[in-house]
């Protein structure tokens, strides 16, 4: 696991320096066009055959996501996902979904708290170098003010483009003042201590429609871990206004009670 790990480090770090902060090269935005076996977790959330969120695999048959994703929660048979592949429409494991559990609380006290889910799968997908589950970083992880956040997906390049991308792609981004943050976002939305914000100081990168429920992973004590998902965010890539993710660590006990059950 360590020599994949520092695997991502070295391709991501290379990429970063090939790069600034403005510049777009396009896609998720201000990102990089990247392969399934540097991001394994990844799958593709799909309403019918057509790509809409991103998810993160933490077993064969547990996808973890964005409650703002599954709308149609109580009509599984809706949706399906594929694993271990570059692109969304071919290719990989291709899965329906028996069971979608949103959080109880999804949209309290506040709209977007809270905005995290389970997905069960109908099969259980197959372990491979492009299908691996992902581990989940904890309250008692640290995660460095500066370290190196990487997010992935299938999003569109900009809040005008609506397709998807047809190739996975990924960015970089750093965790910004939550206090600053919140008040930046005072009168669109409330950021609250299960969210945290991530972008950039001059903006130009970040997760945008179509990258929702997508994993955003760290290295931490060198071992790449799911820190956050895409949640929301006003428009894309502006610097006053960092994307918007759940805190996976705020839902370690939620998540663990939900899998139990489902076993």
């Amino acid at each position: 696991m360590l020599s994949l790990v520092i695997g991502f480090l070295a391709i991501w770090t290379v990429a970063a320096q090939n790069s600034t902060d403005g510049g777009q090269d396009g896609r998720i935005v201000g990102g990089w066009e990247t392969h399934i076996t540097f991001f394994p977790h990844q799958v593709s959330l799909q309403l019918g055959t057509r790509h809409g969120c991103g998810g993160s695999i933490l077993s064969p048959t547990i996808i973890l996501t964005a409650a703002h994703c599954l709308l149609e929660y109580t009509k599984p048979q809706y949706y399906a996902v594929r694993a271990g592949s570059n692109e969304w429409a071919q290719g990989g494991s291709y899965v329906r979904i028996k069971r979608i559990i949103p959080h109880p609380k999804f949209h309290e006290p506040t709209r977007m708290n809270n905005d995290i889910a389970i997905v069960q799968l109908q099969q259980p997908l197959v372990y491979s170098r492009e299908i691996q589950p992902i581990s989940l970083a904890t309250a008692q992880d640290r995660v460095q003010p500066m370290a190196q956040l990487f997010v992935s997906g299938w999003g569109s390049q900009s809040i005008s483009q609506m397709q998807p991308e047809k190739r996975l792609r990924y960015t970089v981004v750093q965790q910004s003042e939550q206090d600053q943050c919140a008040r930046n976002y005072f009168g669109a939305g409330t950021v609250t201590s299960t969210m945290f914000c991530a972008g950039t100081q001059m903006g130009g990168r970040d997760s945008c429609q179509g990258d929702s429920g997508g994993p955003l992973v760290t290295s931490i004590d060198g071992r790449m871990k799911l820190y956050g998902i895409v949640s929301w965010g006003y428009g894309c890539a502006n610097a006053m206004f960092p994307g918007i993710y759940t805190k996976v660590s705020a839902y370690g006990d939620w998540i663990a009670q939900t899998m139990e059950q489902l076993v």
